[in-house]
């Protein structure tokens, strides 16, 4: 099985409508990040403070926004995709993507990702608080312990990677 081309697997990338997928990640990304800093303050943040945040959540989501270019992440696209499927299959999936089928599932997704990242907040904040507190616990439990600070085994919690479209099968 031949090994995809970098076209081939840039054209893929079109016919998923990558930029698309991109802004909508983004804008949720955005949405979550404001309520996460407005839950974090507690209602506590006056006119000037909450423009202030807004101000630092557009730069780090102009920093995402940067690392999510195309022009940054084709290289990383190109290797995972070239290395995980052939040229066949990704001739196979941009004609499914091009079909009125699979446009149809394109148009849909990013409802489909935010609807699925909305249920999921709940679950998500319910297990990070839990997480939170026994990472408190353990912290507490190895500095009483032995007066001594150990750090924590855990590396710090990072944002869930984003959802890639499904090729059915």
């Amino acid at each position: 099985a031949a090994r995809p081309s970098d076209a081939q697997i840039d054209q893929l990338m079109q016919s998923m409508n990558y930029e698309r997928m991109k802004g909508e990640m983004l804008k949720q990304l955005r949405e979550s990040a404001e309520m996460m800093a407005e839950a974090e303050a507690g209602g506590r943040l006056d006119d000037k403070q909450r423009e202030t945040l807004k101000r630092g959540l557009a730069r780090q989501m102009n920093m995402v926004e940067q690392m999510l270019d195309w022009k940054a992440v084709a290289p990383i696209y190109r290797k995972v995709y070239g290395e995980t499927f052939d040229a066949a299959e990704v001739q196979a999936i941009i004609d499914f993507y091009g079909s009125p089928t699979g446009l149809s599932i394109m148009e849909k997704m990013p409802q489909s990702m935010g609807r699925t990242m909305q249920e999921m907040q709940p679950l998500m904040k319910s297990m990070f608080e839990r997480m939170q507190r026994e990472l408190r616990e353990e912290v507490k439990d190895i500095v009483d312990g032995d007066g001594k600070t150990t750090p924590a085994p855990y590396a710090p919690l990072a944002l869930p990677n984003p959802p890639q479209p499904s090729t059915g099968g």
